[in-house]
């Protein structure tokens, strides 16, 4: 998992893979405001969802992991905290859906980072993420998960 903002990993961008590049500079270029919640396509190796909701406590949020696409999420408004655990730590609740590209788990949040306006957290495949935590108290969160094809 990678913990950051858009803008420092955009001055370190060579250090992370062509694709992740492409994916740093689209969500950089691409204005968002007014862009309806749900799935958008970009090209073959990415899409995007625009999700809005209101965080809460970690009991009522959910674990999850994918093996085709790597999760860029870009927080544009609000607060949230992000669970991390391996995925070695956690267990299995859902097996893997090939058509959600998702396992789902169980386990305790260990670790968490807060992500605010601009904060931008990749989680790989062996990342298990939780997200929709409240941080502190209860409010509305508009993001980007970008989605890119491994």
């Amino acid at each position: 998992m990678i913990v950051d903002t858009l803008g420092h990993l955009l001055e370190n961008k060579s250090a992370y893979g062509e694709k992740i590049q492409r994916g740093l500079q689209f969500l950089h270029d691409t204005d968002f405001a007014g862009q309806a919640a749900g799935r958008h396509e970009v090209n073959d190796e990415m899409f995007y969802f625009i999700n809005g909701y209101e965080t809460k406590a970690a009991g009522e949020c959910f674990w999850e992991a994918h093996r085709v696409n790597l999760d860029l999420h870009y927080i544009l408004e609000g607060t949230e905290k992000i669970g991390y655990a391996a995925i070695e730590q956690l267990e299995v609740k859902d097996g893997y859906s090939a058509e959600k590209d998702a396992i789902f788990f169980t386990g305790a949040v260990e670790s968490a980072v807060t992500a605010g306006p601009g904060a931008l957290v990749v989680c790989y495949p062996q990342d298990g993420h939780m997200t929709g935590i409240a941080a502190g108290q209860v409010e509305s969160v508009r993001k980007v998960v970008l989605k890119i094809k491994l």
